[in-house]
C-alpha cells in the first residue's frame, strides 16, 4: 500500500491522516474480514481503558504517561489476558477507538506484532508480512517528515523508539531464518508464499530504511558538533529525531555484524559519543548492551583480542553495578542472555590472548564459568566451536535462497562460514600457549632445546616462532579516535627475538597501573558512603 502522509500534530490533536493511492490494496480496516473480526473479538474493560489512556497520552504528547503505559501497564495486561493469545486485532481496536486514528493504530499494531513474536511461536507467515507492512508505514511516516526538513511528529519515550528499531531488525533476522528453514523443508505451499512476496524484509530495503533515518535526522552532524546547528533542524532541535537517528546507527552496527562485515560495522559507529560525559546510549540499557556486544564481537573477529576483551569488560562491569532494567520488559530475558554470552566471549578472547581481568568480574567467572575457562585454556577446538555457536550473533544471509535450485542448499551457511573463519584462527594459535609457557622459564635458550621441549623439529619451531610474532601483534585502540583506529603493538605475555640458533626472552607480566587500583577503590568507597547516607535517612 502506497501512502502519502499529512500530519496534524497539534498537542491537542496529534493525528496522522492516510490517503491511499489507487495502486495496492485498500485500507486494513475495510471489508468482510474486518466485520467478522469485530463480531468475534471482545476487549476487556481494563484493556479498553488502557487503549483510551494510550490514545489520549499520544495526542497530548505526554511522554511520561506514555512511558508508564508502555513499560508497565502493557506488560501487566499481556501477562493477565494474553499470555498465550494475541492482543485484539487492529480491526477490533479501530472499531473501538475510531479508524481515523491512523497513527495510533500503526503504533498499536507495532505492539501487537511484537507480542506475537515474543510469546506466540511459531509466528505465522501472515503475521510476518503484516509486521513488515506496518513497520514500513511507520518508518515511511518518519522519513517523509525528515526529508521535508521537519522534526518527527511522533512524541514517544526513548525506550519505545529504541524498541521499534530493535524489533524491526529482529523481525528481519527471524524472517531470514524462516526463509532458510522453508528452503530446507521444501514445502511447496510455503515456498510459493515466499516467492509471492519477494520484497518482505529484503536486506537492501532494511538497510535503506536505517540509512535514511541516519541521513535525514542529521545525527552524524550533531554528534560531530552538537553545539553548532547553523540553522539546521533534525537532531539539533528535536530529541525524538535525534534518538531515532542515533538508534538507527546502532542497528546498522548490528546489521553489518549479522552480515559478517565487521569493518563496516565498526566504521558505522565511528562518530558515536563514546567520550561524552554521559553518552546517549546510557539512557537505554538494551542499547548500551547492543553497542558493546556487537563492537566487542567485531573486534574479536578482526583478531583484535585486546580491544574485544576491554570492550566486554567495560560493559560487564557496568552491568554488575546497575539494576535499572525493567523485569517486566520483553527484553529482560534477552539482556540476561546477552550478559552471559559476553562472559563467554570474554573468556574466549582471554584464552587466545591472555589479558588481566577486572577484579569485579573474577568472582562471577569463578562461580559460573570456571569449567568453560579450564576447557578453553586447554585449547580444545570442540570447546571453542561449542561456545562460539552459543555466544555469537544469529548470522543471516544477505540474499534469500534460490528456491528453483535447492539441491546443495545449506540453511546454516552464514553461521558455518563465520564459525570456519574463527576456528581457522584458533587452529593457527594452538601451539602458541605451549611455546609461551616454556619461554617464561628461561631468559635465553637454544632453538634445538626449545623444539625438543615442544616436541617438534627445529624447522617447525622456527615457523611457529614466526607465527607467534605475527599473531601476538595487534592493532590496539587508544583512548582517542574512532573504533577502527589503533596502534600496532605486541600483546604477548613474553617478548623474544632470534639470534642465530638462540632465542632471547624478555618475560612480560602485565601489571595494572597503581593509579587505576587507587581510583577503583575510591569509587567503591564512594558507593559505600552513598549507601550509608541513604540508610541513615
Amino acid at each position: 500500500q502506497v501512502l502519502r502522509w499529512s500530519f496534524l500534530c497539534h498537542p491537542k490533536n496529534c493525528r496522522v491522516m492516510a490517503q491511499p493511492h489507487s495502486e495496492g490494496e485498500g485500507s486494513d480496516f475495510e471489508g468482510d474480514t474486518a466485520t467478522l473480526a469485530r463480531k468475534q473479538e471482545v476487549i476487556p474493560d481494563s484493556v479498553d481503558h488502557f487503549l483510551g489512556q494510550l490514545l489520549e497520552s499520544i495526542k497530548s504528547r505526554n511522554i511520561q504517561e506514555i512511558h508508564r503505559l508502555y513499560e508497565t501497564v502493557f506488560n501487566q495486561l499481556s501477562d493477565r489476558y494474553y499470555g498465550k493469545t494475541k492482543w485484539p486485532s487492529a480491526y477490533a481496536v479501530g472499531d473501538a477507538i475510531g479508524n481515523e486514528e491512523t497513527l495510533f493504530l500503526i503504533l498499536y499494531k507495532e505492539l501487537y506484532y511484537r507480542h506475537i513474536y515474543a510469546r506466540l511461536n511459531p509466528v505465522s507467515f501472515e503475521d510476518r508480512v503484516g509486521s513488515w507492512k506496518n513497520y514500513t508505514q511507520l518508518l515511511d511516516l518518519m522519513i517523509v517528515q525528515l526529508t521535508d526538513g521537519e522534526d518527527v511528529g511522533i512524541a514517544l519515550p526513548a525506550q519505545w523508539l529504541w524498541d521499534i528499531l530493535d524489533e524491526f531488525v529482529y523481525h528481519y533476522q527471524t524472517y531470514s531464518t524462516y526463509c532458510h528453514k522453508t528452503a530446507k523443508m521444501q514445502k511447496e505451499k510455503d515456498i510459493k508464499e515466499l516467492q509471492g512476496t519477494p520484497g518482505v524484509f529484503d536486506t537492501t530495503k532494511v538497510l535503506n530504511y536505517l540509512h535514511k533515518l541516519v541521513r535525514y535526522s542529521l545525527i552524524e552532524e550533531w554528534l560531530v558538533n552538537p553545539e553548532n546547528p547553523n540553522g539546521k533542524a533534525g537532531a539539533f532541535t528535536d530529541e525524538s529525531t535525534r534518538l531515532i537517528g542515533y538508534f538507527a546507527l546502532m542497528q546498522l552496527l548490528r546489521m553489518h555484524s549479522l552480515l559478517g562485515d565487521y569493518r563496516l560495522a565498526l566504521q558505522t559507529v565511528e562518530k558515536i559519543d563514546f567520550r561524552a560525559e554521559v553518552p546517549l546510549f546510557y539512557r537505554i540499557p538494551a542499547c548500551h548492551v547492543t553497542v558493546y556486544y556487537y563492537m566487542g564481537f567485531a573486534y574479536m573477529m578482526m583478531r583484535r583480542y585486546v580491544d574485544a576483551s576491554r570492550t566486554f569488560q567495560d560493559i560487564l562491569v557496568f552491568l554488575s553495578k546497575i539494576s535499572a532494567v525493567n523485569s517486566l520488559s520483553y527484553q529482560y530475558d534477552q539482556m540476561l542472555k546477552k550478559q552471559d554470552q559476553m562472559y563467554v566471549l570474554l573468556l574466549m578472547c582471554n584464552a587466545l590472548c591472555p589479558q588481566p581481568l577486572d577484579e569485579s568480574l573474577e568472582k562471577p567467572i569463578r562461580e559460573k564459568h570456571a569449567d568453560k575457562q579450564m576447557r578453553l585454556q586447554q585449547q580444545l577446538e570442540s570447546c571453542f566451536e561449542e561456545l562460539f555457536s552459543y555466544a555469537c550473533p544469529k548470522f543471516v544471509a544477505a540474499a534469500a535462497p534460490d528456491f528453483d535450485h535447492l539441491e546443495n542448499f545449506s540453511p546454516n551457511e552464514a553461521h558455518q562460514r563465520q564459525l570456519h573463519l574463527f576456528l581457522q584462527e584458533v587452529k593457527q594459535q594452538q601451539a602458541l600457549p605451549t611455546i609461551g609457557s616454556y619461554m617464561k622459564l628461561y631468559t635465553s635458550l637454544q632453538t634445538g632445546k626449545l623444539a625438543q621441549l615442544c616436541e617438534m623439529d627445529e624447522e617447525g619451531l622456527r615457523d611457529q616462532l614466526m607465527c607467534v610474532t605475527h599473531k601476538t601483534r595487534q592493532l590496539v585502540h587508544q583512548k582517542e579516535g574512532a573504533p577502527l583506529e589503533g596502534v600496532l603493538q605486541p600483546c604477548s605475555e613474553v617478548e623474544f627475538y632470534l639470534d642465530g640458533d638462540m632465542v632471547h626472552i624478555n618475560s612480560q607480566k602485565r601489571q595494572r597501573p597503581h593509579e587505576d587500583v587507587f581510583l577503583e577503590h575510591i569509587v567503591k568507597f564512594h558507593d559505600i558512603l552513598k549507601r550509608m547516607d541513604r540508610l541513615e535517612k
